[in-house]
């Protein structure tokens, strides 16, 4: 069927794309032809075509006599509006691991500020996510120590600045504990039994120091998790230096608008080998729009069903009768019945 020229279409809508692997990958259990990364909510997806140019001058001004293209790139651009897990670990070219029972822990830190109530005494910390107190134990190891800064603001001044560590048992309401003054000093406080910190003896100008009432301590600690479970399950995408995002089939899909029908007909771009490119920014601040996902993919030529190609653009759902209704396309021009010829000369 031949293309009719007078067809037009507008394309508004952003694509939904997605890859799928060229080769196996064991190590992370994908094969050839595995769907490997879906993106559904897209805000833009661009298409540049860019090429070099060079020229054959000559003659008096020197005008440009024949031209030569050559160093043909497409270039991809994804913008997404949410992010997950996988498509982070997509761009950046990292490895997801999972806490499970079958696969080492993963180690979440966190960081709360209480109020002392009591002189000396510090409390549980709210989870500022849940509002609420954490449920799970906060307990303290020499791998994992708690360590706590006191921010000052109660009656004694000397307070401020003061810090300390718990390197063993659990963090309880009313858990007494032990400034001192790293800045004094040098060296490893003295652990007592009920898990205190005191100054060591050959170093007295290290100075204990309780917490007072109105104090607020800002307490950071690390807790291992191991079990897939809900309440302790962890996500970790870990981004090495030697690991980089890889090359895969592209597919697009998006609708064009026929200036004709009025309706939408399916429309869709197909990239035989894309390479993701490295380049990543992840913006956090704090005013303005929520943060976009961009991804950027570098067209390879491939050897496609027509041999050599880049990208196809294929248009398709419409009807017959709309795509030939009116007119051929300009190097498919139909017979002239009364003369019997191909061609448009008279």
């Amino acid at each position: 069927m031949a293309v009719n020229i007078f067809d037009k279409y507008g394309i508004k809508e952003v694509a939904n794309v997605y890859f799928e692997a060229l080769e196996d990958d064991p190590k992370s259990n994908v094969y050839a032809g595995d769907i490997v990364l879906f993106l559904d909510t897209l805000k833009v997806s661009t298409i540049e075509t860019t090429a070099e140019t060079t020229d054959a001058t000559g003659g008096w001004g020197n005008p440009k006599l024949i031209s030569w293209d050559y160093g043909k790139e497409i270039t991809i651009t994804l913008e997404d509006a949410l992010i997950s897990l996988e498509s982070l670990r997509f761009m950046l070219g990292g490895a997801i691991h999972r806490s499970g029972v079958n696969e080492d822990s993963v180690v979440v830190r966190y960081t709360e500020e209480i109020e002392v109530k009591v002189d000396g005494k510090i409390d549980i910390p709210i989870d500022h996510i849940t509002g609420k107190k954490f449920a799970r134990p906060i307990v303290a190891s020499e791998k994992h120590p708690i360590r706590l800064i006191n921010l000052g603001g109660g009656a004694n001044s000397e307070t401020a600045g003061t810090r300390t560590q718990i390197t063993s048992g659990t963090l309880t309401d009313g858990k007494a504990v032990t400034f001192y003054n790293k800045a004094m000093g040098i060296g490893t406080p003295a652990v007592e039994a009920d898990n205190t910190v005191t100054p060591p003896v050959e170093a007295a100008d290290k100075v204990g120091i309780a917490p007072k009432k109105g104090d607020r301590i800002r307490i950071f600690w690390e807790e291992e998790v191991s079990q897939a479970a809900d309440k302790d399950y962890a996500v970790e995408v870990t981004i090495s230096p030697d690991t980089f995002p890889g090359t895969y089939r592209v597919v697009g899909d998006t609708f064009m608008r026929s200036q004709k029908t009025g309706k939408d007909e399916a429309f869709q771009f197909v990239i035989g080998k894309a390479k993701v490119q490295s380049e990543v920014t992840i913006t956090l601040e704090a005013e303005g729009d929520p943060s976009t996902f961009e991804m950027t993919l570098n067209v390879l030529r491939s050897e496609g069903d027509h041999g050599n190609e880049m990208m196809k653009l294929i248009r398709y759902g419409g009807s017959a009768a709309d795509a030939s209704s009116e007119g051929d396309d300009i190097g498919s021009l139909g017979t002239i019945e009364s003369g019997g010829q191909q061609g448009g000369g008279n």
